[in-house]
């Protein structure tokens, strides 16, 4: 974008602007800055300047076809009509976009700048239909998953995704469940896999996964036959009691008026399962999905379980990818 469009630009917006996307508006040259650091500005150009869809294909047309006769047979108008379009653009941007001193009309750069501007806009415009029909479907889809997820169950998940769509490109984040949901309401996430929260998230779809068993697990040696004796006689390993998985496990206890002696609190499931292997203690473990530990034993009669899942926006299962991914997840 020339810096002869953005200044005219600046000047209209800053004349015109009453709502709408915050724009800097004390000066003229903070709005320069701000309008040459954006990329799709020819929409904003078209909201504001009074351009439109047909101004801008006729544009294009003009600058591919080298003439205005044959950009009026391309898009279907008369010479005089593109013409008129065309000196009206001219008028609105108060910037020349061809030389008409020269035969045929040659865009001069302003016009070159704006024209390849208006292709990108109208490849995206063309495409939105397209992508609300289903028929075009996003190249980038970010998951949000809690550790055990992803050490168990997401990388088949993934595999079964990957074949359905194999340009797509998966980002991968690790975190607790909170945090998680946090990110998918700020729009940082696609899907979120964690533990259903004892309340539902306002602005979010929950779709179940698996309902994950509790195991008590006890090194070799521990002495005790069921899971209670196995809690009460032996140092306790909390799993972390800020995350959501951590609290429905202390729930559980005070449910059933399990009193253990606390030895240590970790935010790491796996750290867990190592402590415990050492002889260092007991303690509460989701049975994740796919994954089992060495030695365990069922907690509480009937076992208790968590249910692990996947928030979505309240319009995932819209997406193409995202409801191929939950359903990749749900059937793993």
């Amino acid at each position: 974008m020339t810096s002869a469009i953005v200044r005219a630009l600046s000047r209209k917006l800053l004349c015109r602007v009453e709502s709408g996307p915050r724009l800097p508006r004390h000066s003229e040259s903070a709005l320069v800055k701000f309008l040459t650091s954006s990329w799709p500005l020819i929409q904003l150009y078209a909201q504001i300047a009074g351009m439109n869809i047909k101004q801008l294909r006729t544009l294009l047309a003009v600058v591919e076809t080298r003439s205005f006769a044959a950009a009026g047979d391309k898009i279907g108008l008369s010479h005089s009509a593109v013409s008129l379009q065309i000196k009206a653009m001219e008028e609105e941007l108060e910037v020349q976009l061809f030389d008409r001193i020269r035969r045929p009309p040659v865009p001069t750069a302003q016009g070159r700048a704006l024209a390849e501007h208006a292709r990108k806009t109208l490849a995206l415009f063309e495409a939105s239909a397209s992508v609300a029909r289903g028929e075009l479907v996003r190249s980038r889809l970010t998951i949000g998953a809690v550790p055990t997820a992803l050490a168990s169950f997401i990388p088949a998940s993934l595999k079964c995704l990957q074949q359905q769509f194999p340009k797509l490109r998966v980002e991968l984040r690790s975190g607790g469940s909170s945090a998680l949901a946090a990110a998918l309401s700020d729009g940082d996430l696609d899907v979120a896999i964690c533990t259903k929260p004892v309340n539902p998230i306002p602005g979010l779809e929950w779709h179940s996964i698996a309902a994950e068993p509790l195991v008590v697990v006890a090194p070799a040696h521990a002495q005790g036959a069921d899971w209670r004796s196995l809690l009460e006689d032996h140092p306790f390993i909390w799993f972390n009691r800020k995350t959501w998985a951590g609290q429905s496990i202390e729930d559980a206890l005070k449910s059933k008026k399990v009193a253990v002696k606390a030895a240590m609190e970790i935010d790491s499931l796996e750290a867990i399962t190592n402590l415990v292997g050492e002889g260092l203690g007991v303690s509460i473990v989701p049975m994740c999905k796919g994954k089992r530990p060495i030695r365990h034993v069922p907690f509480g009669e009937p076992p208790f379980c968590r249910e692990i899942g996947a928030f979505t926006g309240t319009d995932g299962r819209n997406d193409l990818v995202v409801d191929a991914c939950i359903s990749a997840l749900q059937g793993t």
